[in-house]
């Protein structure tokens, strides 16, 4: 048996057990939190589902110094009640199907998990999976949902090479879809495509992985099949929204062309058998660092308010980028509501 892997009840209850230690050297970085758990809190705030920890194991991120104190002190300045936690820049250290991206994937969740168990109001957080090593993910699962009570996982957009709707990611995703689970999925840039045209990673690249990934899902029937699983879609769906009319047309055997003209079926076949449309009205989008008019009128124009959540991309961006643009949308009272955290609490009503 490889070390990856757990052997029974016995083992898991040891790892329980090891994730309740509040002493664990892992967790010194977190501090007095429990001290923090009310203040500067007033009224019911937003709940963000796009907000990042930054472990003190992730290599690139150590320079930051950040503790989840950062995060609750951000939120109060900003009238954010709770934060769903996940990870930020990391898709190398996840995806390279070794046993070193499967402990960086544990240690990752041991944290979110111990942010939660010390402020469980104001936290929740989002598993990592190690996902090319499909065993070894199938076994994370099973440990971030049943003992560490994650709030569902969040994905980067590729593992590098590879798009989630991959055949061999869905034994991944049957299991979620087992669990009705929400995935969050995280922008990342795939192997081929860093610095195209001479411009930086996030400029435009991280929006279109995201459309890549949506529309791979989607014509592998993934989202289909996985019909229980709640998608959660980064940047107010990033290029998805403008795009979904020709994503619709281009769908695999939905066209036909005869007697001179175009013959569609709404972007419907074997894989899609309700159509294109309705599986993008139905999937859910956060609006980090994309609340500006144009994205959101786009946005508005594809799915219904029931389907929107509120995100801001914390601490890789600044709270002020999603929030600032409110005012400027004028939503209705109920709309904004449902953003800010009413749809959060359908999906996690123990944040109510």
């Amino acid at each position: 048996m490889k070390s990856h892997q757990f052997a029974g009840v016995e083992r898991r209850a040891l790892l329980k057990a090891i994730a309740a230690v509040s002493g664990a050297a892992i967790f010194r970085p977190f501090g007095d939190l429990m001290a923090q758990t009310t203040k500067g809190r007033t009224g019911r705030g937003r709940i963000d589902v796009h907000h990042h920890m930054l472990p003190p194991l992730q290599p690139n991120m150590t320079a930051r110094q950040y503790t989840p104190q950062v995060s609750l002190d951000e939120m109060d300045k900003f009238g954010t009640e709770s934060a769903i936690l996940s990870l930020t820049l990391a898709a190398e250290y996840l995806y390279d199907g070794t046993d070193k991206a499967i402990k960086f994937a544990r240690e990752t969740n041991e944290y979110g998990g111990k942010a939660v168990q010390i402020n469980p109001k104001r936290f929740g957080f989002f598993a990592s999976l190690p996902a090319k090593s499909v065993d070894a993910t199938l076994l994370e699962i099973e440990f971030a949902f049943d003992v560490l009570k994650c709030d569902g996982v969040a994905l980067f957009t590729n593992t590098g090479d590879k798009w989630w709707g991959d055949p061999m990611f869905l034994p991944m995703f049957d299991e979620l879809n087992r669990r009705n689970a929400a995935v969050f999925f995280h922008p990342t840039v795939a192997n081929c495509c860093h610095n195209l045209a001479g411009l930086g990673d996030g400029v435009v690249e991280f929006d279109f992985d995201t459309t890549r990934t949506i529309v791979s899902l989607l014509y592998n029937g993934v989202l289909s099949r996985c019909s229980n699983i709640k998608w959660i879609v980064n940047h107010s769906g990033a290029a998805l929204p403008a795009l979904a009319g020709r994503v619709k047309d281009r769908t695999p055997g939905a066209t036909s062309f005869s007697n001179g003209k175009f013959n569609r079926t709404e972007g419907k076949n074997d894989k899609i058998p309700n159509g294109t449309f309705y599986e993008l009205k139905r999937l859910y989008y956060e609006c980090a660092h994309a609340t500006y008019p144009m994205p959101m009128a786009a946005l508005r124009a594809l799915a219904p308010p029931t389907q929107f959540l509120f995100g801001t991309d914390f601490p890789i961006e600044p709270t002020e980028s999603t929030v600032q643009n409110f005012p400027v949308l004028r939503l209705p009272a109920d709309i904004q509501h449902a953003l800010d955290r009413g749809n959060a609490e359908l999906l996690w009503p123990r944040f109510k």
